[in-house]
């Protein structure tokens, strides 16, 4: 008789050191999504991480739209279902034949097809297109960087504030939060890495849902009344209306894809650090919105560290 295997629980944020596949939300809550199996949505999430494969290899055609290899004995192998199967997956994701999430290219002579991964939310129609340059003013929140937190009135008093009047200015003093070096970070209104492109008002809107849904925005007005949650959110909607191949984060040159990748798994916790890291630095920060982007991008890989910095120091403290 073979011994069942007894799971225990989780401590903390243990399960943040294990890496996940990623299903979009509105795959599962979107109504045009609705007809797909469950399989499907999964499929199209092992396709989606396998992006930052393509990524790192340069895998982009002319116009810079990323695409990858992912075979069907690959999908045969990683979703334990036979062939025939396999080929009813791909089918309901195809732009020909399903609900156009993936567009395949073949290549002949026996190499494997290029799948372009759509966004689920809107895109380009097809790889190639020219896509509008101009920049509509919808496709930026047009009071980003001047308007005031549309919520009651806050007290003068109380924690570091983020000043909408200093997001877009050119300088940027270093700061040893998280080792991040932020002076000439090119991060100005003249010059800056992040460059909306057009996107539709409902595609907006569907970013901006989202991403309040999963940095729990209601949750963290709630609990913090006195900082700008709304300036935080509308930067990372401005992110992920960027169009153009690369973005400039803390001095490097990033694939504008993987920025929006990370920038789509920033949660409340992630968005709490981030206050905190502004609330206990001292430095004058003269360029909030390059401290901000490179904090939110940084925030994945950085929080779990600075929390348990902290609770060793509190230990040690109270030892």
């Amino acid at each position: 008789m073979s011994q069942s295997v007894v799971f225990d629980y989780y401590y903390g944020d243990e399960s943040s050191q294990f890496s996940f596949y990623r299903i979009p939300r509105q795959l599962v809550t979107g109504q045009q999504f609705k007809k797909i199996s469950t399989d499907a949505k999964l499929l199209y999430g092992l396709m989606l991480d396998r992006m930052s494969l393509s990524m790192r290899n340069g895998w982009m055609d002319d116009d810079g739209h990323v695409y990858i290899y992912f075979t069907l004995e690959e999908a045969c192998e990683q979703l334990c279902c036979k062939t025939d199967k396999a080929v009813k997956l791909f089918a309901e994701l195809d732009s020909a034949k399903g609900v156009g999430l993936i567009r395949r290219v073949k290549q002949g002579l026996g190499r494997p097809a290029k799948i372009y991964v759509l966004r689920f939310m809107g895109m380009e129609d097809e790889p190639g297109e020219d896509t509008p340059k101009a920049e509509p003013p919808s496709c930026r929140n047009p009071d980003f960087g001047k308007t005031k937190v549309k919520s009651s009135e806050k007290p003068k008093s109380g924690p570091r504030k983020i000043r909408s009047q200093d997001l877009g200015k050119t300088e940027c003093n270093k700061t040893d939060k998280n080792n991040t070096e932020l002076s000439n970070t090119e991060l100005s209104n003249t010059d800056s890495s992040i460059h909306p492109g057009a996107q539709p008002e409902e595609v907006i809107e569907e970013y901006r849902k989202e991403i309040r849904e999963n940095i729990e925005y209601d949750h963290l007005r709630r609990q913090h009344p006195y900082d700008d949650i709304d300036e935080i959110a509308d930067l990372m909607l401005e992110v992920l209306c960027t169009q153009g191949s690369f973005m400039r984060i803390g001095g490097k040159q990033l694939y504008t894809a993987l920025v929006k990748e990370r920038f789509l798994k920033l949660d409340s916790s992630h968005i709490e650090y981030v206050l905190d890291c502004l609330r206990e630095s001292t430095a004058d920060i003269r360029n909030i919105k390059a401290y901000l982007l490179e904090m939110l991008f940084n925030a994945p890989a950085t929080c779990g560290s600075y929390y348990r910095a902290k609770v060793n120091h509190d230990f040690h403290d109270s030892g």
